[in-house]
């Protein structure tokens, strides 16, 4: 699922680039490559203790560096905190992939070979199916292109969030609902992570996000689809 893909490529392969040296695990690195981070059920049993461990070695070294645990990090105030509570979540939704008596997990295992054969045509399709209507939003929205070269947060904003729907929409159509169900559920469990992403320095991300599907002309479901992903994708408060 994109939801594996996008966790351990991000959270674990970013992490054992720049972890503490004790917790670094390159044949771990190569392993996930090797799988391009969508385990079989099979290979879950493999690499499931491996990836648990380097997790909660690194949450020991963050715990120790900052002199508190992850989660009162978590919670408090600072600019940083939203990084720890998207580890936290990150970490707990991996626990519950590798838990084979929990529904995450058996959704996972019935969706992945699909979503193996989609993820790479889905993602080149979207990537050219939002480009034009977002090129076409931002004319008429700043018809000087001086104006448009310096909304490039704002068009990455946009880019990123509606790349994402489109995924989605079109997963449920290849690989079912339970597919889309189980993606669903992790961005929803990842939303930290989205939104420390691309739109968290556009000041008028809602309203922008807003005057874009305004623009789309959607009908009411799907818009109200497409608004769902929208929201993952906040600026951080």
């Amino acid at each position: 699922m994109m939801l594996l893909h996008l966790i351990l490529s991000c959270m674990i392969a970013g992490s054992l680039a720049c972890s503490d040296d004790h917790c670094k695990d390159i044949s771990l690195a190569n392993e996930l490559l090797e799988v391009k981070f969508l385990p079989s059920g099979k290979q879950l049993g493999t690499l499931c203790p491996k990836v648990l461990t380097f997790l909660e070695c690194e949450k020991e070294f963050i715990e120790c560096s900052e002199g508190r645990s992850l989660e009162e990090f978590a919670s408090s105030d600072e600019a940083k905190a939203e990084a720890a509570r998207a580890m936290l979540n990150g970490i707990s939704l991996i626990r519950d992939l590798c838990d084979e008596d929990s529904s995450f997990h058996n959704d996972y295992i019935v969706s992945v070979d699909c979503f193996r054969d989609f993820i790479l045509d889905a993602g080149r399709m979207c990537r050219e199916n939002v480009a034009e209507p977002i090129e076409k939003f931002f004319e008429e929205l700043y018809p000087s292109e001086d104006d448009r070269a310096e909304a490039l947060a704002e068009i990455g904003c946009l880019r990123d969030a509606f790349h994402v729907a489109c995924i989605m929409a079109n997963l449920g159509d290849s690989c079912g609902s339970v597919a889309q169900r189980t993606a669903m559920t992790a961005l929803e469990r990842l939303k930290d992570a989205l939104e420390a992403g691309s739109c968290e320095d556009v000041e008028n991300a809602a309203d922008l996000k807003s005057r874009f599907l305004d623009y789309l002309a959607l009908d009411d479901e799907k818009r109200s689809n497409v608004q769902g992903i929208f929201d993952l994708f906040r600026r951080r408060r």
